[in-house]
């Protein structure tokens, strides 16, 4: 397996909010007064805090979730776990508290879901493992496609949808990102330039203006948890849904392909079959469409990641982004 692949060497956007078993049993009182027998940091995760509870008397443990980098995303991430529970494996919200009094973050108490990072079976590099994960991504995705809404935009914390403004469009988004002095200090001139120019001629190529679904954003083996069943692995959770606002559901495919060029050709392949298996159709574009969507999510991690303050995370950046400006150059050069 090549590495580093998935995420599994970026360093944190934030450090974490570290608290004590005294602190803790403070924040999950008005909840739960058993007593804590112990706390465990999940150390996954760039951004938020999760703890492990567990409790003397053996009742279930819980998740001790601290929202570190916004705080409008507790109530967002509560409301898409409501809808979302009748359709895809995701932990409940048992107790919320957003005052920032006990402690200075909101936080929640979360149910504690079983299995194992989808991220660490695949490094594990067994071809059937990383088969059967990626299909049962792929299922999960294709009821994604199918949760639609109205306009495509960002949720506030109701859910509501704020649409897009002129230049949160793709193409001005992407140009205005191209312009920031932390990506332009991050890629050389020439890739700049032809990325500016793969901007210009992937009109093509968009999602359509009315295609609004559900899209997580954030959709890839490091928040999915995968156990077995009945000898084969599954998604038994999706995590960090934080980031969710309703478009296209092709950003997700190309987030969860990013590193398909460093993987066995089993896992897209199987990704694929998953969705298609589930009924879904793909338009003839959808890779294009898809490397186009993660184009700007790479340019807006490098943008917010600087090599001087995340220097491994950075570079794995600069070098998805310049494998994929080669596949969409060969594309648009055809």
């Amino acid at each position: 397996m090549l590495l580093p692949v998935l995420k599994s060497h970026w360093e944190r956007y934030k450090s974490h909010a570290h608290i004590d078993i005294e602190q803790a049993q403070k924040l999950v009182n008005s909840y739960n007064p058993n007593k804590i027998q112990s706390l465990v940091l999940l150390s996954d995760g760039c951004a938020n805090t999760n703890y492990k509870i567990t409790f003397q008397n053996n009742t279930a443990p819980l998740v001790l979730r601290i929202y570190i980098r916004e705080k409008n995303a507790l109530a967002r991430e509560k409301a898409i776990h409501q809808l979302l529970k009748n359709y895809l494996p995701v932990p409940l919200f048992f107790y919320t508290d957003a005052s920032c009094t006990l402690i200075n973050h909101p936080y929640a108490l979360m149910e504690w879901k079983e299995g194992e990072l989808m991220r660490n079976v695949i490094l594990k590099g067994d071809e059937r493992d990383i088969s059967e994960c990626a299909f049962s991504a792929g299922k999960c995705l294709s009821v994604l496609k199918n949760i639609e809404f109205h306009q495509n935009g960002f949720f506030d914390e109701n859910l509501q949808i704020r649409p897009f403004n002129q230049e949160e469009a793709f193409i001005p988004f992407g140009l205005g990102l191209l312009k920031q002095q932390t990506v332009r200090e991050s890629l050389s001139t020439s890739v700049l330039v032809e990325l500016e120019q793969i901007f210009y001629e992937s009109v093509p190529f968009l999602p359509k203006p009315n295609e609004a679904n559900l899209t997580h954003a954030d959709f890839d083996p490091a928040n999915m948890l995968v156990t077995k069943t009945n000898a084969t692995w599954q998604v038994s959770a999706i995590l960090d849904w934080e980031f969710s606002f309703a478009g296209s559901y092709l950003m997700d495919m190309g987030l969860m392909l990013r590193y398909a060029h460093k993987l066995p050709h089993i896992y897209e392949d199987s990704f694929l079959k998953g969705i298609k298996d589930s009924g879904a159709q793909l338009p003839s574009t959808w890779k294009a469409t898809a490397k186009l969507m993660d184009l700007l999510c790479l340019l807006q991690l490098l943008y917010y990641n600087p090599f001087a303050e995340r220097p491994l995370m950075n570079r794995d950046v600069v070098e998805l982004i310049e494998s994929t400006q080669t596949f969409l150059k060969s594309l648009l050069t055809t």
